[in-house]
Parts: C-alpha cells; structure tokens; sequence
C-alpha cells in the first residue's frame, strides 16, 4: 500500500538490524580426464546460475532529503552488481538516486543513495542487477519516510505517545513514564504513566505506580520530581489526565478521582475532576457533576476554558462539560476537545468520528460525524485522538493492508457547519509493512501552531516507537 505524499522536512535516519540469509546456489562440473560414458538419454547441461534475490534493507526507511548507506540483503550477489530503487516497478533517479553500490558479499551489497526532499512517501521496489544481466527485486523493501524517531524513541518496550505541546514536548509511557524534550532527549520519569503536559513545559501529569494522581514537576537542573496532586475524602485512586492553561495562566488539569463502590470494595466509582495549580499551590479537586442517570465518569481532556470530555459508566458512550455543573451526553467516547470549545473528537465503536459545537445556538450536536479511514469502505475502523483549533485531527484509521495506521484529517470549519476538507491522509512508518502486531503507527498529538507537527507511535523492528511528522500549515 502507498502512502500519500507530504512534502515535510528532513528527518533523522535510525538504522535497524536485519539477519542476512540465504547462502549461493553452486554448480558442478565433471573433470576434463574423466571417462565417457554411454549415455541412456540426452547429455545433462551444467544448471545456470539463479537470479539473485533481495530478502531484506537495513535501514528499511530513509527520510526525505538524505544521503544515507543501505545494506541490501539477499543471495546471489557479485561483484560489479548495481542497486536500482523503484517506485511501481519505475526507476525514478531524480527522487531517489543510487550514487554507488559496494559488494561486500554474496549475501550483502551497500547502497548509497540520495532521496529527495520531494520524494513520494511510499514502499520502494530495491532492484539488484548483476554484471552478466540478471536481477532480483525486493517488492516494496524500503519505505521513504518523514517520521522522525524522538531520541531513543523509547525507555522500553512498546511506547504509548499520550500527549505533546507546542514546545515539541512529547509524554507517555513504556515501561516507565517518560518526557521526550529535543534539548534532554528522552527521559525516565519512573514507575507510572504519564498523560499530558503543561504547554508551558513546567511540569508532567498522570499517576505513579500506586494509581495516584501526580505531577512530575521540571527543575532548573533539568531534573522532574514526582509530587501527588490532592485527594479527595475517601480517594482510592486517581490519574491526571490532560493539561491546559487558562487565559490567565492558571494551569488547569482534569482526570478522574475515585472511591470504594459500596457494593464492591475492590472496585472504584469514578468522578471526572479539575485540579488548578497556581502561585499558591494545587487545589482540592473540583467534581463536575455527572449526567442525568449516569453513575460514574472520567475526564480524559480539557481546554483552557475548563471545559471537560470523557467517557460516562466506562461504557460505549461520553459527555462534554462546559462547566461543573453542566454537561452534554454524546453518542460515543470522546478523546479530546481543541482550545476554542468547538469540536471534540474520539470514537463511536470502532469508527473515528467528531461532535461540533453550533456556533449559532451554542449548542452540541451530539451525534458523532463519521470520519473516513485511509482504505474507506473496504476497512472502516478509526479513532480520533487529538484535535487543534484549526481543525486539524490526528489518530489512527484502516489502511488496505487492514493495519492501523497514522491519519491525519482536516475539517473545513469556515461554514455552519465542520465539513471534511479532504481525504484522509496516511503518515508514514519507519519501513515495517507486515507484521504481527494490529497496527503499524498511531498519532496522539497535534500542536496547536503552525507549522503543525503530529507526535505519536510507529512500530520499527521489535517494538514501537514515539515520533513526529511534520504536516502543512
């Protein structure tokens, strides 16, 4: 499957290891001084050489406007042998440019090739042709890309990307929480998950190990301490979420806190709360009242204007709270809502869709409009998990491969009405096609300035990922 083309930026390369495989294939030949036989049938002519073969690239992605080496695998090679990368069987030298190969062995040739700024975002056919004028391709055995590995990509293990600002500070976890800063790298915040950040970068919040809610604030030195955010009387548990800054600078962070359910105490009923940190210090969490009939409820973002969205009764459906006491039932599980107060975003089973605000009456339309995949009718599922004032909404949807795969869709909000701008638009990975995993990437994160950049995951070898693509303005 191709990728749609982004003119984006230069980003970095990080190589992966691949196994070389295959020995040669060799033919024998009877000695001059042996004897002649009779033969019963026709003489046996000596078995041509095979085609060489092309098993495997490493790298297996190169980014737009770079000079990079890559590793051809395969069987079958000889001296003298070229390397050719195709785009639909075509060579295309202007985007993408072999400048010399070197045979290193009959399993291994080195390609240094030059991609263009404005290569298309797509698998490359690797060609191997030899001297004597066979060849062998590799289908699709190279990615051209724009997804930038954030520092090491990961402190272990699978990376979740849960939320980033537009300071390119990126958090989540693996098998710790972590923060991602281009002047730090990638940093360990320890045992926990971390869920959002300040988008003044001082401070990191999610819970620990213990299911608390905490800060990891930022110190002159660059290091984060861990401190608990407030508790509420008879608190079991509780996470912070997301974080925003209200327009006059109060930092405001909504999550959830919960108490022992009176019929089981082993589990916690959830209330969506606000904390705000000021001067002064953090506040006792301030509850938003849950919707008519509902039992519990989780915040899972907010904007600067306090406005809350989440899922209600851990169940199929959400609500937006324009304040503590007023909310809005919504027909799916929303994930995020953008700084202005006029979409919100999320899923509604296993398809992306979005809820918008009717800038006449003020008032929610509260049934999700469906977001199209990557593959359109032919695999539908999506999620939409971050939105920016500009209406520009990243998350994942199906690609034709059936993997989840980065999307990025625009909506049009100039009418009555949002309406989307275009088709959706895939991000590219880091070479991996195939795999046994569901998904290949996934975004999380969109800035709210131009030039806008996406931050989210991409599985490489062995594991996934955090990176950022940058989009257009």
């Amino acid at each position: 499957m191709t990728t749609r083309r982004l003119p984006l930026p230069r980003a970095a390369v990080l190589a992966v290891s691949y196994v070389l495989a295959g020995p040669l294939l060799s033919c024998s030949r009877e000695p001059v001084s042996a004897p002649r036989g009779v033969a019963d049938g026709p003489a046996l002519a000596a078995k041509p050489a095979a085609n060489p073969t092309v098993t495997a690239t490493n790298p297996p992605f190169g980014d737009q406007g770079t000079t990079v080496d890559v590793h051809v695998i395969g069987t079958g090679f000889s001296s003298g042998a070229n390397a050719t990368w195709k785009l639909h069987g075509i060579a295309d030298p202007a985007h993408v440019r072999t400048n010399s190969t070197r045979f290193v062995s009959s399993t291994e040739v080195v390609a240094n090739i030059t991609i263009a700024s404005d290569a298309q975002l797509a698998f490359w056919d690797v060609e191997i042709a030899l001297a004597g004028g066979k060849n062998g391709v590799g289908t699709e055995a190279f990615e051209v890309t724009s997804a930038q590995i954030l520092g090491s990509g990961t402190t272990g293990g699978d990376v979740n990307v849960m939320a980033s600002n537009d300071l390119q500070q990126v958090v989540g976890y693996a098998q710790t929480a972590f923060v991602y800063d281009d002047a730090i790298g990638m940093v360990s915040l320890g045992a926990g998950q971390a869920w959002g950040i300040d988008p003044l970068g001082t401070l990191v919040v999610g819970r620990g190990s213990d299911f608390r809610a905490t800060a990891w604030v930022r110190q002159l030195d660059d290091r984060w301490l861990p401190e608990f955010l407030p508790r509420l009387a008879g608190s079991v548990e509780s996470n912070g979420a997301k974080a925003a800054r209200a327009p006059d600078g109060t930092l405001l962070v909504a999550g959830w806190d919960g108490i022992a359910s009176s019929k089981n105490k082993n589990v916690s009923v959830n209330r969506p709360v606000l904390w705000r940190r000021s001067g002064a210090g953090w506040s006792v969490p301030l509850v938003y009242a849950l919707p008519v009939g509902a039992s519990a409820a989780v915040a899972r973002s907010v904007n600067g204007l306090g406005q809350i969205v989440g899922e209600v009764d851990a169940g199929a459906t959400g609500a937006v709270w324009d304040g503590s006491t007023t909310s809005t039932r919504l027909d799916g599980r929303p994930s995020a809502i953008n700084e202005s107060g006029t979409v919100v975003v999320g899923r509604r089973g296993n398809t992306a869709v979005y809820w918008w605000r009717d800038r006449v009456t003020g008032a929610w339309h509260t049934t999700g409009v469906p977001l199209p995949a990557i593959a359109g009718a032919q695999c539908t599922s999506g999620s939409a998990r971050a939105v920016n004032t500009a209406g520009v909404i990243v998350g994942s949807s199906c690609n034709g491969d059936g993997k989840d795969q980065a999307t990025v869709w625009v909506l049009d909000l100039s009418g009555p009405a949002p309406a989307l701008a275009n088709a959706p638009t895939a991000l590219p990975g880091l070479g991996v096609k195939n795999n046994n995993s569901p998904e290949t990437s996934s975004a999380g994160g969109v800035t709210e300035t131009t030039p806008y950049v996406a931050f989210g995951g991409v599985v490489s070898t062995g594991s996934r990922v955090a990176v950022r693509w940058h989009l257009l303005p």
